[in-house]
């Protein structure tokens, strides 16, 4: 994997990691060279059983480095995406997915990680979260990274709008003098 990497060759990256399997891509995952990070997170959405790679990619996503932290968020989101779209699995316990959804949700209340993995954090726990929000909408809007909380607030709109329209001024409070107050306008409208 890592010397598909080394040559640019992502396809190659995530054939080599889908041949590999979960468990060598889960070390590599581990591992403290960023290069073999690099690669394992590049595979991680070609391996077979990839939904059972989100703790390790939020651990990854959870760290300082923005070269390996953001796309690892990007993997689990991509991840936890595409899972959503299936009926769950037998072998897959509901416990296990809620465990990896309460991950993402605490890496994204968390204010010692990045801005851009706590966003992509939400995503991913609204993902897993199957026909619920995800996360706790009032917490997040408190969050003092406005970013953040207008993160929430927008992904709420999408398909949890009664949650949204409830605390409707908190939610003014944070779009006032924001592009992205459009979005959330016509969500409470």
């Amino acid at each position: 994997m890592t010397a598909a990497l080394d040559r640019g060759d992502l396809d190659e990256v995530a054939r080599q990691g889908a041949l590999a399997g979960p468990t060598i891509v889960e070390q590599a995952l581990a591992s403290h060279d960023r290069v073999a990070q690099l690669a394992a997170i590049v595979a991680a959405p070609a391996v077979e059983d990839r939904v059972e790679l989100l703790p390790a990619l939020a651990r990854v996503a959870g760290t300082t480095d923005r070269r390996t932290a953001i796309p690892a968020a990007r993997a689990a989101l991509a991840i936890a995406r595409a899972f959503g779209q299936h009926e769950l699995p037998d072998d897959i316990a509901p416990d296990d997915v809620e465990s990896w959804r309460a991950s993402f949700e605490a890496l994204a209340r968390s204010g010692a990680h990045l801005v851009e993995t706590r966003v992509l954090a939400l995503e991913t726990a609204h993902a897993l979260a199957r026909d619920q929000l995800g996360f706790d909408l009032a917490v997040l809007l408190r969050d003092p990274d406005p970013d953040v909380a207008l993160a929430a607030a927008v992904i709420a709109c999408v398909d949890h709008k009664a949650e949204v329209a409830a605390i409707a001024d908190r939610i003014h409070a944070l779009t006032k003098d924001r592009v992205t107050a459009r979005d959330v306008e016509a969500c409470l409208k």
